[in-house]
């Protein structure tokens, strides 16, 4: 008897921990939305240049790629953390 009451009160624990978690997760938005006055207050600073690696054929010592910098790529830093790239000379 005691076992089918603990096997009750579990399931309608259950049941009601997945219909609050369903419900924050539905109310909770990651981002916010495109019309918002937040995403107008982020500024971007533009670091400098991306680097890759690029395999150097000169090089007969290691066949490893050697960083490089790619000078049609330019790569920033929003203020909200986000890392953000551009081709260089565009302006937004």
């Amino acid at each position: 008897m005691k076992t089918k009451i603990a096997k009750i009160v579990a399931s309608i624990i259950v049941v009601v921990v997945l219909a609050v978690g369903s419900i924050s997760i539905i109310t909770v938005r990651g981002q916010p939305s495109g019309g918002s006055t937040a995403a107008s207050n982020v500024t971007t600073n533009w670091l400098g240049y991306l680097v890759a690696g690029q395999t150097d054929t000169a090089d007969r010592i290691s066949s490893n790629p050697s960083p490089t910098v790619v000078r049609h790529v330019e790569i920033g830093l929003r203020s909200d953390g986000v890392v953000v790239w551009r081709e260089a000379g565009r302006v937004k």
